[in-house]
């Protein structure tokens, strides 16, 4: 079997797969923010698939020959002796650790966009939603198999941003921390926007402040200090209650019954988009930029309105910009894939 998951600050997947298909045979998802540390989630996950798929294999569960794990957070060290301080979670995970608990068997980690990446360049049509309507979408893009370099930019709790180097034949991951760079105002509003979160953060403005789940509320309370709509009885009531506020205000939104929620999503998916074209400015990503994480999928209308407003917004460089396919890949088992299909490699 195949070991693989998902490792974020909001939730970890985990899918145990069989090695000759990519068939799930177990998966569960867990609340990472309850858990004190991965080695016992890893043991409890084990012993529950342990119970559950012994009745449906009664000639006993087959090892499991491989794992790979995306986790947001920066990889370090040589393959077989891998560590990561979580970003977003207060966990260190160690290659080699995991694969002593595991039975020695070989363990990859990567970057969550790496993760993410590696299954979405090979994404099938259906799969993906286009937002750059100029761009040449070569025929064997949309059968599933990019070619060129490509950029993967994805808001969850935080914001990931990984590039892959294409040699002609295959694509190389290369993991960053893009979306930790300084957030850039392209407008007197923008600008405002900065001016706000500098206070209130004291300090450093990422992109990641605002693209991310929590990205949702700062922008709905900037709205509304602005005074740019009017904060009704009915959302103030359900925020002040609610433990998902960014939920509320994207479901609100979409369903374009509350305007401060709708101007939060719509500067939302332009400065998504401009952060995706500053990626695309720096990679020249002709194979495409995808642009995944589940956000995406819960504001796709804001996203097909807004986002390439703010892609485009280059000054001289938007008629390059125009010619990059441009995907939505909101998959919530993305990163998953990814992982599985890095382990396998490990078995080659």
């Amino acid at each position: 079997m195949i070991l693989a998951g998902d490792i974020g600050g909001t939730k970890t997947l985990l899918a145990l797969s069989s090695v000759s298909e990519s068939r799930v045979l177990w998966q569960q998802r867990y609340d990472s923010t309850v858990v004190t540390n991965f080695s016992e989630l890893l043991t409890h996950f084990l012993s529950q698939a342990q119970q559950v798929l012994a009745s449906q294999m009664p000639q006993g569960l087959p090892a499991i020959a491989a794992a790979g794990f995306g986790i947001a957070g920066p990889i370090s060290g040589a393959l077989g002796a891998q560590q990561v301080k979580a970003t977003n979670l207060p966990w260190v995970l160690d290659s080699a650790e995991i694969s002593v608990q595991l039975g020695g068997i070989p363990v990859v980690f990567a970057n969550d966009l790496v993760a993410s990446g590696t299954a979405a360049i090979f994404a099938p049509a259906p799969a993906k939603v286009a937002l750059n309507p100029f761009a040449r979408v070569p025929a064997r893009a949309l059968n599933g198999t990019s070619s060129g370099h490509v950029a993967v930019i994805a808001a969850g709790t935080g914001l990931g941003e990984a590039l892959f180097y294409f040699d002609g034949t295959r694509h190389h991951p290369m993991p960053t921390e893009g979306g930790h760079c300084d957030f850039a105002p392209n407008n007197a509003l923008e600008n405002e926007l900065w001016a706000y979160l500098r206070a209130k953060l004291d300090g450093h403005v990422s992109y990641e402040r605002i693209l991310c789940g929590k990205g949702f509320v700062e922008l709905y309370e900037f709205a509304k200090t602005q005074a740019l709509a009017s904060e009704t009885p009915h959302m103030q009531a359900r925020l002040s209650t609610c433990q998902d506020k960014s939920a509320v205000i994207t479901a609100q939104a979409v369903a374009g019954s509350d305007a401060l929620s709708e101007i939060a999503c719509r500067l939302f998916a332009r400065i998504y988009g401009a952060e995706a074209g500053n990626l695309a400015l720096k990679s020249l990503p002709m194979g495409g930029v995808f642009v995944a994480g589940a956000i995406a999928g819960h504001i796709l209308p804001f996203m097909q309105r807004e986002f390439m407003q703010g892609f485009l917004d280059k000054g001289r460089f938007t008629d390059l910009l125009r010619q990059i396919p441009v995907w939505v890949v909101s998959d919530p088992d993305l990163a998953l894939k990814g992982a599985t299909q890095l382990a396998r490699t490990q078995l080659v």
